[in-house]
């Protein structure tokens, strides 16, 4: 029988937390927000408190300088607190804990493994940016099924003892400001994505990459997303990310279980949404009570909290399984599609609710709708995780 009863540490960390969200971050994150420009909307200060906090480096080992924080749900219950304030900002657990997956290893050395690693713990404003999505391929890259000529179209051509890079990639969380990308690659055009793609780990600042228009995105404007171009780059054959042909298999095999995490941060989303309508219904008097009082806005209320710890339920029991039992296809792709289609449900109920206040830019509720609609939207996108799921079944 699971317990998740929290421990002393898990109940300290979610503290911590949730007096950095309430004390510090939540009275900025709503300004960085509204800013017109996109690449004016990262903030360098709560990215640095983050460091100084420890949520950035969670999930690495102590040997590297890292928090040593293995468990799925601990990492879980930070990312739902700092979701609360924005969703970027429980990005940043998430980012951590990619780099270690990523360099899992069965595709890094040892050696590999700690450079990264240390300076990742080392410099408090390193990231990590994954570079897959492209102008013309996007959820045909991790599509369940395999077909020759969809995908990854960046072509990396072996050239002596480098590889040549040419092509451009969109979307690209963190590009810009990260300071190790993990490039997929198309090194045999001739196959499909699982025996022909190739990563390579690409510093920042190395010549022939270079970075194209920060997107002005309706929501999630907290993270960063940017082009990142390829121009002859050439990089050495000791740069590339496992076999040869095998950086499909090798993301997946690293971070199959990481798309829990973005269930996670829905939770915040959702519990800010619900957590600011309770409020505005105690203080809003029509018919001479507070909203709440009448019925049909408390029923509403009710299915969005029961909601809400079911979506918990799923997130929590899921991330233990991750952690304890074999691995289950169908159980990830699942939990973030009923989480991240519930979390807007729940937002756009709090904004109806709010009547004519729900789309006031002086008031919350617009804010946490467009953040929750683009979470929707991540990682291909909940019609292609209903496809794996029903591919598993």
């Amino acid at each position: 029988m699971v317990d998740f009863r929290l421990t002393e540490k898990q109940l300290a960390l979610r503290q911590l937390a949730r007096d950095f969200v309430n004390d510090e971050a939540k009275p900025v994150v709503a300004e960085l927000d509204r800013r017109s420009n996109p690449e004016d909307c990262v903030s360098d200060v709560l990215m640095k408190r983050c460091s100084e906090l420890g949520f950035r480096t969670l999930a690495l080992p102590e040997s590297f300088g890292g928090g040593g924080v293995e468990d799925t749900v601990t990492i879980g219950i930070v990312c739902e607190e700092l979701g609360v304030a924005d969703l970027s900002l429980a990005s940043i657990p998430v980012n951590g804990r990619k780099l270690l997956h990523i360099l899992n290893p069965d595709v890094a050395s040892e050696e590999v493994r700690g450079k990264w690693m240390k300076e990742y713990c080392a410099d408090p404003a390193f990231m990590v940016a994954i570079a897959m999505t492209e102008p013309d391929s996007g959820g045909d890259n991790i599509l369940p099924y395999d077909a020759e000529g969809a995908g990854v179209r960046t072509t990396a051509v072996p050239d002596g003892d480098d590889y040549v890079i040419n092509g451009r990639k969109q979307f690209i969380a963190h590009a810009g400001i990260a300071r190790l990308y993990v490039v997929f690659t198309r090194t045999d055009p001739a196959k499909g994505m699982s025996e022909g793609c190739t990563s390579f780990l690409i510093p920042a600042g190395h010549p022939g990459m270079s970075f194209g228009r920060v997107h002005d995105k309706m929501g999630f404007r907290l993270l960063r997303n940017q082009e990142i171009v390829f121009e002859n780059c050439r990089v050495p054959k000791e740069w590339m990310l496992g076999p040869l042909h095998g950086g499909l298999a090798s993301m997946r095999a690293g971070l199959r279980s990481d798309g829990i995490l973005n269930a996670a941060r829905c939770l915040g989303v959702a519990r800010r949404a619900l957590e600011e309508i309770v409020d505005w219904c105690k203080g809003r008097v029509q018919g001479g009570k507070p909203v709440i009082e009448h019925q049909a806005i408390a029923c509403e209320l009710a299915d969005m909290h029961v909601t809400l710890q079911a979506m918990r339920a799923l997130v929590w029991n899921v991330a233990w399984s991750v952690d304890h039992e074999p691995p289950d296809p169908k159980a990830v792709p699942g939990v973030m599609v009923f989480c991240t289609e519930n979390a807007f449900e729940i937002a756009h109920k709090a904004a109806e609710l709010a009547g004519g206040m729900g789309v006031m830019k002086d008031m919350p509720f617009e804010k946490i709708l467009r953040d929750a609609f683009c979470i929707k939207h991540l990682d291909g996108g909940n019609y292609l995780k209903r496809f794996k799921v029903a591919a598993a079944l």
